[in-house]
């Protein structure tokens, strides 16, 4: 299945779910997964088809309610403030755990405030593109150029906070380089327009732009290299540490949720994920299925709100 045509087989789903009136989501037989960000990007795709297979692993009703804006903290505490009856769930990021090390006074606690109940899945990681006509050959070239010429070598994010702004500061410190952020709502079209030297994309967007000649991969945030990008080096094989952004997607609920209820859920979204639509998603955004448990997922998460409370006011970044 294109893309093209298993977006749309979605989005007739997330059109019928729309007319349902708000107060249908107080039902019993109505699950609601608030995701954080706008509509129409691969995470927003991968959320509604985790939703379809849940919706016939449970036979409820499952509806993904986009909450975007203030860097994920609206639609975030809204499901903070909500019951703990497994019937509005937070679909998120592990922007979740960075907004922690940007906000110094967000309304929730990224771990008190929820029960995790798993990591869904993960992608390899954040990749570092430039043009396919870049003067930039490898990641050596690039480092060579932008310790020449100071402030002068820029890259593109979505926006300041944003993972692919994380990931770039990072980059900057671990290399020892002087780079010019420019955040965008998305900065693909003058990334490849020219007007940035660079970016970090996630490889769902990455794999189509390499398969279409226009983009160069330097080096991937990943533990280990991608199979599906051969011969594309991970920062760390290129001798620098600490370059790396979790690219997880997981499943959280608000405190307080009974024991029964999150291990039947975590069964669920476990069965969901084997569904069809969740494995054609799989194929077209290259991610894996985790599955982590309640109890790893609590864990990493408290590690991961420990180290970027430290690592981000390092980098000077702060949450607009």
């Amino acid at each position: 299945m294109s893309r093209r045509n298993f977006i749309s087989s979605l989005t007739g789903a997330a059109l019928a779910a729309a007319l349902i009136p708000g107060a249908a989501f107080a039902q019993a037989d109505v699950i609601r997964i608030v995701v954080p960000i706008g509509a129409g990007n691969p995470f927003d795709t991968g959320a509604r088809a985790l939703a379809d297979g849940l919706a016939k692993v449970t036979g409820k009703t499952v509806i993904v309610d986009n909450k975007p804006g203030a860097g994920g903290r609206i639609g975030t505490a809204e499901v903070a403030r909500a019951k703990p009856d497994g019937l509005t769930l937070l679909y998120t990021t592990a922007g979740h755990a960075t907004n922690a090390g940007l906000y110094s006074n967000l309304s929730y606690d990224p771990v008190k405030d929820f029960t995790p109940i798993t990591i869904v899945g993960k992608s390899s990681g954040f990749v570092l593109l430039v043009q396919a006509d870049s003067p930039f050959k490898t990641i050596q070239d690039l480092i060579a150029a932008a310790k020449a010429k100071p402030d002068q070598i820029s890259y593109g994010s979505f926006g300041n906070g944003n993972t692919t702004h994380i990931i770039g500061a990072m980059f900057a410190r671990a290399a020892n380089l002087k780079l010019i952020h420019v955040p965008y709502k998305s900065p693909l079209t003058d990334f490849l327009g020219g007007h940035v030297n660079m970016v970090f994309m996630g490889t769902s967007t990455v794999i189509p732009l390499l398969k279409d000649g226009r983009v160069r991969a330097l080096a991937i945030s990943s533990e280990e290299p991608d199979p599906d990008l051969p011969g594309v080096p991970t920062f760390r094989q290129l001798g620098f540490k600490d370059v790396d952004v979790p690219a997880w997607s997981g499943m959280l609920a608000p405190r307080g949720m009974a024991d029964d209820k999150l291990q039947a859920l975590y069964k669920q979204i476990g069965e969901a994920v084997k569904q069809q639509a969740y494995q054609d998603n799989l194929k077209l955004t290259h991610g894996k299925v985790v599955m982590s448990t309640p109890q790893d997922f609590r864990k990493q998460l408290e590690a991961e709100v420990v180290r970027f409370k430290k690592e981000l006011p390092e980098l000077g970044i702060k949450g607009e």
